[in-house]
C-alpha cells in the first residue's frame, strides 16, 4: 500500500509556505511509492499570486507590506488568493501513482480532478455541503484577479457559492495541488489595488463557519486525512516536517520566494 505523509496544520510565513510546498513536492521525483497531504496557515495574512500574473500592475506593493501583509507568487497558476482566516492543504502524487488509479496520458483536469476528489468527501463529512461547480457555474475567463471570482470544472462549491479555490502542477511527473478553505471570508483593504480594481467584486465566497461549528472545523484535517486513505488506498503516516526539512525550506524562501519577481528572473 502507498504511503500518505500527513502534515497536520503548521504556520509559517507566505515564502515559508510556499517553499515547504516546493520541498515536498520534490520529494515524490525520488519516491513514486508515497505522497504527501499537509495543511497549514499563514502568518502573517498574506496574498499569494499566480505563476502568471503581473504583480506590479495589480497591486501597490509597498502599501500592501505597509499594510503588515505578506506577499508571494506561487509555483502554480490562477489568480490571486487572500490567505487570512483559512485552512490551506497541499497534496501531492507521483505520475506512476496516477496513472495506476486512472491510465496513462490523461489530461490535466482528469489528474487533477483523482487529488481532489477525497477533500469534497472530506468536507461533507464535517458538515459541508460540498460539492464541485456546475457547468453553468463555470467561467473560463474573467477580468477579475480574484480567485473566488471565476470557477472551473475543479471547484468545490458549498450553497451555491465557491469554498475552496485550487491549483496545480504537473512537474518531474508529479503532481502537486494546493487549495485555500476560508473559515472565515475575508478581503484585504482595497486602497492597496491599483487603479479601478476592486478585489471584493463579483466574489461570492462561501466560508466553513456558515456550515460548521468550530469542533468541526478543527476535525477537517483528521476528515480530509481518512477520505484519502479511503478513496485512494493509502496508508496514513503522520510525520511532521523535520529539521533538516526546515532548513532546506528557509534556503528555498530566501533564495527564490521572497522575490515576487522570481519567475522573471529565473527564467
Amino acid at each position: 500500500m502507498h504511503k500518505l505523509r500527513f502534515i497536520d496544520c503548521e504556520t509559517f510565513s507566505g515564502t515559508m509556505n510556499m517553499a515547504i510546498d516546493e520541498l515536498l513536492a520534490g520529494t515524490l521525483a525520488d519516491n513514486s511509492n508515497s505522497a504527501y497531504l499537509r495543511f497549514y496557515q499563514w502568518q502573517p495574512a498574506t496574498i499569494s499570486f499566480g505563476y502568471n500574473q503581473r504583480i506590479d500592475r495589480l497591486i501597490d506593493i509597498e502599501a500592501a507590506k505597509a499594510c503588515g501583509i505578506g506577499l508571494v507568487r506561487r509555483m502554480t497558476g490562477g489568480k490571486m488568493v487572500f490567505h487570512n482566516f483559512e485552512f490551506t492543504f497541499s497534496f501531492g502524487l507521483s505520475g506512476d501513482f496516477i496513472e495506476k488509479a486512472i491510465g496513462r496520458g490523461k489530461p490535466f483536469l482528469e489528474m487533477f480532478m483523482l487529488a481532489i476528489a477525497p477533500l469534497v468527501e472530506g468536507l461533507k463529512n464535517i458538515g459541508v455541503p460540498a460539492r464541485f461547480a456546475s457547468s453553468r457555474e463555470m467561467q473560463h475567463t474573467s477580468s477579475s484577479l480574484h480567485c473566488y471570482a471565476v470557477a472551473a470544472g475543479h471547484s468545490i462549491y458549498a450553497d451555491n457559492r465557491k469554498l475552496v479555490g485550487a491549483a496545480g502542477v504537473f512537474r518531474q511527473n508529479c503532481l502537486t495541488v494546493h487549495g485555500s478553505i476560508p473559515v472565515l471570508a475575508s478581503f484585504p483593504p482595497e486602497h492597496i489595488f491599483i487603479g479601478e480594481q476592486k478585489v471584493s467584486q463579483n466574489v461570492n465566497m462561501a466560508a466553513l463557519k456558515d456550515f460548521c461549528t468550530s469542533g468541526q472545523i478543527s476535525d477537517l484535517p483528521q476528515s480530509v486525512a481518512s477520505s484519502y486513505s479511503q478513496l485512494l488506498k493509502l496508508e496514513v503516516i503522520k510525520q511532521p516536517l523535520n529539521n533538516s526539512e526546515l532548513a532546506e525550506a528557509e534556503r528555498i524562501a530566501d533564495h527564490k520566494y521572497s522575490n515576487l519577481f522570481w519567475k522573471a528572473n529565473l527564467l
